[in-house]
């Protein structure tokens, strides 16, 4: 099947399951938030700090890495102004709120997962992969997480799904639709500034009226920038200088490349890494605004990787494996690590059956879904590629994608169930091959 001329299936019967597994799943992660109570007093880090500041009439302030609380864009602006909008209604329990809508996002997931799969490969998959995600326990864990692990995944599967429904019928009204959402997207994970301009670059080389999808994709990247375009000059206005989305690049980018680097945020001995900083560069660097402050630490970064390119690519190498199995950050130090020591090893073994399962289904995906697989591949480098080079210390970070490793694995559990159905048609002809020989 052209899996991109065909539609995306309209089979009723299709549908009803879609959204009968996502009711379900939504009841499951609903219940894990109540379970896991975690909402009165929950860690809300640096989201929570800038939130509180902003109800309180301060502004988007925050930061204090390496330096006083002030103005910041250490991260975007999405979920610290979701957080400030719950803390602002003054219910009760705002934390709550918080974590049912994430929720509601993360079963959203299953029907857009079933449809992108049904999309590429067929209806089968497209269930196999909704049934995975309604299941999948990352998914069901960090609702109850305050982060933006839940919103930077829907964002990025849903920002997808309607460059995939651009592509289906590329007309103004879905090119302009293409272009806001992928504004947004990109204000709750900056990654998609590249990674949805990539994937629609990859889908494009096979179109046929091509200057027509230019001339519409370029008011999509119009549209979206111009969303952008006021946080880049409040940024500006703030730092005296382009920051596009955030700062907390360099920052990590140091973090992860430093004489003391061990890949995380965290030193060999189990120290912040930014404690390994003589007192004097800490109170240059807390006399800078965060922009400046953080350029600061990025050249020296870059300095430490040119004349250590070998103990860079070592690292890089680590940092890969830590993102996509996981960090030894909670073997070797407790600030942060909220859950149990065993936690972190079901996690890892979790990641380890997906990532085994998704390989399967990419070699089977080679010969029929080629299209597919080169989409998916380029999804997961360019999630990959800036936790390579800077530092890989949360599971969270890869949870984005991992909708897409579902999806492959989809592949490979749908080719299981038909070589099984094949053996037990085989096993069933030879019985009754045997019972008329009696």
């Amino acid at each position: 099947m052209d899996w991109l001329s065909a539609s995306i299936s309209d089979s009723r019967r299709f549908t009803q399951t879609l959204w009968l597994l996502t009711i379900i799943g939504l009841i499951i992660r609903v219940a894990a938030v109540l379970a896991l109570n975690d909402y009165h007093d929950p860690l809300t880090a640096e989201y929570g700090v800038v939130a509180k500041n902003i109800v309180a009439g301060k502004g988007f302030v925050g930061g204090g890495w390496l330096g006083p609380e002030m103005p910041t864009a250490l991260n975007t602006p999405v979920y610290p102004l979701f957080l400030a909008a719950w803390l602002w209604v003054g219910v009760p329990l705002p934390f709550l709120g918080v974590e049912l809508c994430q929720a509601l996002l993360s079963a959203l997931l299953i029907y857009l997962t079933g449809r992108i799969a049904s999309h590429w490969i067929d209806a089968t998959t497209g269930l196999l992969s909704g049934l995975m995600v309604t299941f999948y326990p990352p998914l069901i864990y960090f609702c109850k997480q305050i982060s933006p692990a839940i919103f930077t995944t829907f964002f990025t599967i849903f920002s997808l799904f309607v460059l995939l429904h651009f592509f289906q019928r590329p007309i103004w009204r879905r090119a302009i639709f293409l272009g806001v959402v992928w504004g947004i997207s990109c204000l709750v994970e900056p990654i998609l500034l590249y990674g949805l301009p990539g994937a629609a670059f990859l889908i494009g080389i096979h179109q046929g009226d091509r200057i027509k999808i230019i001339q519409k994709l370029a008011v999509t990247l119009l549209i979206g920038l111009l969303v952008l375009l006021p946080w880049t000059i409040r940024n500006y206005l703030v730092f005296q200088q382009v920051v596009l989305l955030k700062t907390s690049f360099d920052l990590n980018f140091w973090l992860g490349n430093n004489p003391h680097a061990t890949g995380f945020l965290y030193t060999a001995s189990g120290e912040p890494m930014q404690n390994t900083l003589p007192a004097s560069t800490l109170e240059y660097l807390s006399s800078l605004n965060e922009a400046e402050r953080y350029a600061v630490l990025r050249r020296e970064a870059l300095q430490w990787i040119a004349a250590n390119p070998l103990q860079f690519l070592k690292l890089t190498m680590m940092r890969i494996g830590y993102l996509w199995v996981i960090s030894p950050t909670y073997l070797i130090t407790d600030q942060n690590i909220v859950e149990p020591r065993f936690f972190y090893l079901i996690r890892s073994l979790i990641q380890i059956v997906l990532l085994l399962l998704a390989l399967l289904g990419s070699v089977l995906a080679y010969r029929k879904y080629r299209q597919f697989l080169v989409l998916s591949i380029w999804w997961l480098a360019a999630f990959t590629a800036p936790y390579a080079i800077s530092v890989a210390g949360n599971t969270r970070y890869r949870l984005p994608v991992e909708p897409i490793l579902l999806m492959l694995a989809g592949v490979c559990v749908s080719k299981l169930i038909v070589v099984w159905q094949e053996k037990r048609a085989s096993a069933g002809m030879q019985s009754d091959g045997a019972g008329c020989n009696v």
